[in-house]
């Protein structure tokens, strides 16, 4: 490593002469020369504009060589060695550290990342050397079972800089101490000597004596300061974030992080205070906290205009401090959803923030170029005298600073900066940040209904009275005032105005959280023309989004909105989502919560027009089969603690239905069969409780169905279907691979075959799911009757008949007679094929000569427009009758069928119903 020594410059224009021969009569006193002369020259250049390094040099020239000939690192690492009795040793390392970091800092090139590492290593090191001193005498003292801080029960966080890792030169260290109850008892001690503890570790760092000090310490930071002692118990501090903590204080632990004391004690603290500093989706409300605290702030502390002389560099405009709060109102307002947006340092979350689309690239770059810029201003204003000071000097002190930052239009490049930021901040208060647009089409034209307009003034007049819940803060009814004119544009540019006001009546009626909800519409604004399409076209999403106001995150994401995910992106969604999952319930949770948002994004994919329905349903049937892997995954690994593993044992999930042929709609249940294997059927699991193979897997198969189809807090994932497994309700829910190979080549009945040509491994394991799928080619492909197999198909569809005579899929020449038109004939002729699709297997079968050209047009035109609009209807939650669809829904159904008007569109339907029925009758027979 290079010595710092070799890589110090001057200071230009300045010197101090006397500095020079004091340093040169201490040293030949000592015995030893002075340093080369471009060395000592970067000394007095140093000397001259710091009187605190200085007289640091001074007092000990010999360790001022020392630090010159090592390098900036190895006096980091030498001083976190800390020989010697604390209170001495300490004072010594700081002393020594705090020279060779100024001198690294002004004349060595030095980052800043460096420099604020260095120092807040150091103290890392320090508040680990005062607690192991302090529980030793502890000790000792027989006041403690062991010193070792790692299982004290004592927890030490490092909040603010030092939590980020980013101290400035003469930072406070905000310390919050903690206590584990149960771990802290263990070790004999109480929480009363933990308060102790804490004072006397707060004066042992803190105490000036002839050595100097070490860190000032802050420890007003911990929970409810007011009330509480310096040192708070666990229990305590959960409860009150739980509970009462305010936006600051919850913000102040984005950056809080374990620097001493108990480390398994500390991670499951920070693990259980997570959701309280991260809550489930985007917290909008947030940004408006933190420009409220800036306010406050300024009221305070007095944050001036824009400007150099005696400016506050920290909480001043355009200071440190709106950077910091930039990037951490935007970590909350993400950070619940994206686990890369929680970290603690203000450089690289800037960078995350435009890494997930938050923020521009360019801005990132621009905000760290005067971050880094600010904090070295910062830097060199605490070197001239070793004080905790922000506030810039008058004009007659500036040139010193300009000199100590080299830079000749320091005034006019400071002043650009504090302009740039500040500007920056005030952009993120007025919601010109985080913006993402909406699908082509969507957005709303001021078309001036007055009418329209008025109506909505006497409702509006009606909301501020709270008579709803979600309205009942004065925050909501300031928010819905707000958002009036681009709500007012949104309906009055509806399909149906009147009927628009009603529906968005309603919703505010359902809503449960008003002001989560509003503040989302506030700062995107332009998806509103999408949410009243929503509320007036779906009413069964329109439900989802007032039970679950988080939904509505998915659509503001600037990750994902626009496209559609492909399968590394999902996983890597589904992923996140479990990393923050504690426990199996937890985990369950947070696969509702991404199915529910991927559903939701999909529909309104839909809804607008940016997806097709042939991909629509791969697309949801993808999700589905990712989130029942994860699921049946975390079946099994719960199931494994208490009844362990079966030797030889493997499960296969078999999709059929709409599932399997990958057309799902977002109503769509999972048809599902459960198959398992085991090497011998008499030997039991080899857990705590043992289970023969076929209880073990039945038990098995009921907890993947309960984790997918119970309703948490979050509601059900899906509804599971598994009346298609051998023998249907009689069977057994798990299906051993022997029993699915007999029974369907035995016993099973043409419907059941039927099903099959659907069937496709969902999850599970590789060999088991070849084997599954051997028996069902063998199936498909066997001889059969002709005659009998079209009485059976024509059997099953009379059974079929009576369920419904309007809808798309089951009414006579519905989507029902297409997919048995195509199952028939796949059975028919034994073909062969890997395709699970309905329109595919059709197109197969005419290159193959078993379908003529002019059938498969009709077929596969009936069916892609029946897909259209069952999927519209099942987005909808309304009857499929486009004769009484809502008024809103009606032009997305005509745009999906390409139909100039309703009338027209029925009589469509109506047309290729009965050229789907005659087809179906002249290829299988008379219904």
């Amino acid at each position: 490593m290079t010595p710092l020594g070799a890589s110090l410059t001057p200071l230009s224009g300045v010197g101090d002469d006397a500095f020079v021969s004091a340093l040169s009569e201490q040293l030949a006193g000592a015995g030893q020369p002075l340093p080369p002369s471009s060395v000592v020259a970067a000394l007095s250049s140093v000397a001259a504009v710091s009187p605190y390094l200085r007289a640091q040099m001074l007092v000990d020239p010999i360790a001022l060589l020392a630090i010159l000939d090592v390098s900036l690192d190895e006096t980091i690492a030498h001083a976190r060695a800390l020989p010697g009795q604390a209170v001495t040793a300490l004072r010594q390392a700081k002393r020594r550290v705090a020279l060779a970091v100024a001198l690294a800092d002004l004349c060595g090139g030095a980052t800043v990342e460096t420099v604020t590492g260095a120092l807040s290593d150091f103290a890392e090191a320090a508040v680990q050397r005062a607690l192991g001193e302090l529980l030793a005498d502890f000790e000792a003292r027989g006041h403690v079972m062991t010193a070792d801080p790692a299982a004290s029960g004592i927890i030490i966080l490092g909040l603010g800089k030092f939590g980020a890792h980013e101290l400035n030169y003469s930072s406070d260290i905000d310390l919050v101490v903690l206590y584990d109850p149960v771990r802290l008892k263990q070790n004999g001690l109480s929480g009363t000597r933990v308060v102790r503890l804490t004072q006397r570790l707060a004066q042992l760092l803190t105490t000036r004596t002839a050595d100097g000090y070490v860190f000032r310490v802050d420890l007003r930071l911990r929970p409810d300061p007011g009330s509480t002692p310096l040192a708070v118990s666990t229990v305590t501090a959960l409860q009150y974030f739980r509970s009462r903590a305010r936006a600051w204080e919850r913000q102040a632990m984005i950056k809080a992080r374990q620097v001493a004391g108990d480390w398994s004690a500390g991670a499951a603290y920070l693990a259980a205070l997570e959701p309280t500093v991260w809550p489930i989706g985007f917290n909008f409300v947030a940004i408006d906290e933190t420009v409220a605290m800036r306010e406050q702030i300024a009221a305070v502390k007095g944050a001036g205009t824009v400007t150099v002389p005696n400016h506050n560099i920290k909480v001043g405009r355009g200071g440190i401090r709106e950077i910091e709060f930039f990037v951490q109102s935007l970590q909350r307002v993400a950070g619940g959803r994206d686990r890369r947006l929680r970290g603690r340092g203000t450089v690289p979350m800037l960078h995350a923030l435009a890494d997930a689309h938050w923020i521009e690239r360019e801005d990132a770059h621009a905000l760290t170029q005067a971050y880094h810029y600010l904090r070295k201003v910062e830097h060199r204003l605490q070197m001239v005298g070793d004080e905790q000071v922000h506030t810039l000097p008058d004009s007659n002190g500036l040139p010193r600073i300009a000199t100590m930052m080299a830079d000749d239009e320091f005034i006019a490049r400071l002043e650009a900066t504090l302009a740039f930021v500040n500007e920056t901040f005030v952009k993120l208060g007025n919601g010109v940040l985080g913006k993402t647009e909406v699908a082509a089409g969507m957005t709303a034209s001021d078309i001036g209904e007055v009418a329209c307009a008025q109506a909505f003034q006497e409702r509006l007049a009606a909301w501020r009275t709270g008579a709803y819940q979600s309205l009942k803060s004065e925050q909501a009814r300031l928010l819905l005032a707000r958002l009036e004119p681009s709500l007012v544009a949104a309906i009055c540019s509806s399909a149906d105005p009147t009927a628009a006001l009603e529906c968005f009546d309603r919703f505010l009626a359902r809503l449960q959280r008003g002001v989560s909800f509003l503040a989302r519409l506030d700062r995107h604004r332009d998806l509103i023309p999408a949410f009243i399409l929503i509320i007036t076209a779906a009413p069964r999403l329109a439900e989802q989004l007032a039970q679950r106001a988080h939904l509505l995150d998915v659509l503001v994401d600037p990750q994902f909105y626009g496209r559609a995910m492909d399968k590394a992106a999902l996983e890597a969604a589904i992923d996140q989502a479990l990393q923050t999952a504690h426990d199996y319930e937890s985990a369950l949770d947070a696969l509702r919560i991404v199915g529910q948002e991927q559903m939701l994004l999909i529909d309104v994919r839909i809804l607008t027009g940016s997806v097709l329905s042939a991909e629509a349903g791969a697309d949801l049937s993808q999700l589905a089969q990712m989130l029942s892997t994860r699921a049946l995954q975390l079946s099994m690994d719960a199931f494994k603690i208490r009844h362990g593993e079966v030797a030889g044992g493997g499960v296969a999930l078999l999709a059929l239905g709409s599932f399997g042929s990958e057309e799902m709609t977002t109503a769509s249940d999972l048809d599902l069969v459960f198959i398992y294997d085991a090497q011998d059927e008499q030997a039991s699991s080899d857990g705590a409780r043992a289970l023969t193979p076929g209880h073990y897997y039945a038990r098995l198969a009921q907890r993947f169905i309960a984790s997918m189809t119970a309703p948490t807090n979050h509601g059900a994932l899906y509804d599971v279907d598994l009346r298609l497994r051998p023998s249907g309700r009689a069977g057994p829910l798990a299906t051993h691979i022997k029993s699915f190979e007999r029974y369907h080549e035995e016993s099973a009945w043409t419907w059941e075959h039927m099903a099959l040509t659907r069937a496709r491994i969902a999850a599970g394991d590789g060999p088991l799911a070849a084997r599954a799928m051997a028996a069902i080619e063998k199936a498909l492909t066997r001889p059969r009757d002709p005659d009998m197999l079209a009485r059976d198909v024509l059997d099953m569809r009379r059974k079929l008949d009576g369920l419904s005579h309007k809808d798309a899929k089951h009414a006579p020449g519905g989507l029902v007679d297409i997919e048995f038109i195509a199952q028939f004939l796949r059975l028919r002729t034994g073909y062969v094929t890997t395709t699970t699709s309905t329109r595919r297997l059709l197109q197969e079968l005419s290159g193959s000569g078993a379908l003529d050209k002019g059938a498969l047009e009709t077929l596969v035109g009936a069916h892609r427009l029946f897909r259209k609009l069952m999927l519209m209807f099942a987005i909808a939650g309304v009857p499929a009758e486009p004769e009484s669809a809502p008024a809103a829904l009606k032009p997305l159904l005509l745009r999906a069928a390409d139909a100039p008007d309703i009338p027209f569109l029925c009589a469509d339907l109506a047309a290729r119903r009965e050229a789907v029925r005659s087809l179906f009758e002249a290829i299988i027979g008379d219904v």
